[in-house]
């Protein structure tokens, strides 16, 4: 689900890139940078890959002033990450409200632990043994290990989304390639 969320955000802001750019005759950068496929931390995976517009919003607008006024980069990442449950909750009542949706604190959730990872991986990630180990590991491994880490919460993400059909939906809207034995 995760990766058809990826392809899906990816391909609606190519999208838009494209009608921006014949309309008003501007370059537009990509918000999606592969985080499925090339992400080698957590913090990678959210800060580098996934929705850099949404990253750089929450990076100037909450992370920083928050990390400004108390001087501590964990209450900026945990400032950025409720702000980020925060909204996702708001769009998600909004995008379900017919259909008797309610607040249940699902993203937050699934974002609070999001930054508990980043708190880990800013703590751990620094000792000697454990960059010997991530050094050996082979790039993809990693990435791999990266989105395992989603997934003891993933299903609080995209539950809603499945139960009301949104990745139906995006396979009839997205190309796909139907293979077939001959």
């Amino acid at each position: 689900m995760a990766l058809i969320l990826s392809l899906g955000l990816k391909q609606s802001t190519v999208g838009v890139s494209l009608l921006y750019s014949l309309v008003f005759g501007y370059e537009t950068e990509d918000v999606v940078l592969s985080p499925m496929t090339k992400s080698q931390s957590p913090s990678e995976f959210w800060g580098r890959q996934w929705n850099v517009a949404v990253h750089l919003g929450l990076k100037n607008g909450v992370f920083k002033p928050i990390r400004y006024l108390t001087n501590s980069k964990l209450m900026g990442v945990l400032a950025a990450f409720v702000v980020s449950g925060i909204i996702h909750e708001y769009v998600n009542l909004v995008i379900f409200s017919r259909t008797g949706i309610e607040f249940k604190w699902k993203y937050m959730i699934f974002f609070g632990y999001n930054a508990c990872l980043l708190f880990a991986e800013h703590t751990f990630g620094s000792i000697e043994i454990v960059q010997n180990i991530v050094s050996k590991l082979p790039k993809p491994l990693i990435t791999a290990l990266v989105l395992c880490t989603a997934l003891p919460v993933a299903h609080l993400f995209t539950g809603d989304w499945i139960v009301h059909g949104y990745f139906d939906a995006v396979m009839y809207a997205e190309p796909t390639i139907l293979c077939r034995s001959l």
